[in-house]
């Protein structure tokens, strides 16, 4: 519930700003309106009972009382005053007959501030998560300023497992709010199973943010959830899985995980060369680490690498090729020779999918490690 008071309280504050707004324009204007518009015209009317509207930001409660009586007038002088439906909507005590004014406000009208900001209390009050969804959705479609306020707290319903449906049905309307929301989801780890669920339920032909799903696929790898990111990359690339790692790997790093991570980090790096065909690696003495890595897919075959680089003799024997099975203690490496370097995998890895890295340590005291490889194939 304490999700549900934190969108309450939004919702009523976004009434009670509506009124102030709306209030400061009658204020401002209220001698050229009582001039030259009848006291029964409609839209005064209803612009009066909205700008009567209270709210006490300390007690999230809101006052629609004192705005009734020109919320009637006004709805006696034109039906579709549908801000002035929702204030008496709002004013009755029963909850069908409250759903069934906002239902017929909402059908003559999806705009209104007070009225969405109503249909967001129906909704909480009826616990109707995928109503709120929805609500929530056609508030930003009519006010997309308040995106970021609203999106975060759809973020926080993604928590809820049935929703995901809902969550799908929606995003499938690719709504422009859609890139921040998959951007701020992912960093909250404990999302990644509905992310994923979300995600891989879009249809292939909806469009999604080319930088969310980079932050996703990331996410995926981090949180272990490797069959779900090999999913979402075989969608990226059209593909109907990930191929079993054959021939050149090269160097490409657009979609991590199954494409290559650099790192650039205490004395060494590996970067890219200028044309992409090759990455250079350094490591300073007393220092170490994994310079590269990304994941390939098993086959049931006996794998050689093979790899060429430019290190001289010295240096290629500090330089290791490793597999790792994700999240577990399984793993294998070899350290290069000269150039081509082939080794062979003496051991079988109990995985779909393993994280192929290079890795380099320099001893303290002694020569840096620089240079670059090549090329890595897979016979």
């Amino acid at each position: 519930m304490r999700k549900f008071a934190i969108i309450a309280t939004s919702a009523l504050l976004a009434v009670a700003s509506a009124g102030q707004a709306l209030s400061n324009a009658l204020a401002d204007d209220n001698p050229a309106l009582a001039a030259s518009l009848s006291p029964y015209a409609a839209p005064a009317l209803e612009k009066s009972a909205v700008a009567l509207v209270t709210a006490d930001p300390e007690t999230n409660s809101v006052d629609f009382t004192a705005s009734e009586p020109a919320a009637r007038r006004a709805v006696d002088a034109g039906l579709l005053s549908t801000e002035a439906l929702a204030i008496l909507a709002m004013q009755g005590e029963d909850q069908q007959t409250r759903t069934a004014i906002l239902d017929a406000a909402q059908a003559a009208s999806r705009r209104g501030r007070v009225l969405n900001s109503a249909a967001l209390i129906a909704a909480l009050e009826a616990e109707d998560n995928t109503l709120l969804l929805a609500t929530l959705n056609r508030t930003l479609l009519l006010y997309p300023s308040q995106q970021d306020t609203t999106v975060p707290l759809m973020v926080q319903q993604l928590a809820n497992e049935r929703l995901v449906p809902a969550f799908v049905d929606i995003l499938e309307t690719e709504p422009l709010w859609g890139a921040q929301f998959f951007r701020e989801a992912v960093l909250q780890p404990e999302l990644a199973d509905n992310i994923a669920r979300v995600r891989l339920g879009l249809s292939p032909d909806t469009a999604v943010d080319y930088e969310a799903d980079r932050a996703i696929l990331r996410l995926l790898a981090r949180t272990q959830k490797i069959d779900e990111a090999a999913q979402l990359f075989a969608r990226i690339r059209s593909l109907d899985s990930v191929p079993v790692a054959r021939g050149s790997l090269g160097w490409e790093d657009e979609y991590t995980p199954f494409h290559w991570q650099f790192y650039d980090q205490d004395n060494r790096f590996a970067r890219k060369s200028t044309d992409g065909d090759s990455i250079m690696i350094s490591t300073r003495g007393g220092y170490g680490g994994v310079l590269a890595r990304r994941l390939i897919r098993l086959g049931n075959t006996t794998m050689v690498f093979q790899v060429e680089h430019t290190l001289d003799p010295g240096a290629s024997g500090r330089v290791r090729l490793t597999l790792e099975c994700p999240g577990t203690e399984q793993r294998w490496s070899d350290t290069l020779g000269p150039s081509p370097t082939m080794m062979r995998l003496d051991r079988e890895l109990d995985c779909k999918y393993a994280w192929l890295g290079i890795a380099a340590r320099a001893p303290n005291g002694g020569d840096a490690i620089s240079g670059e490889i090549l090329d890595i194939s897979i016979m």
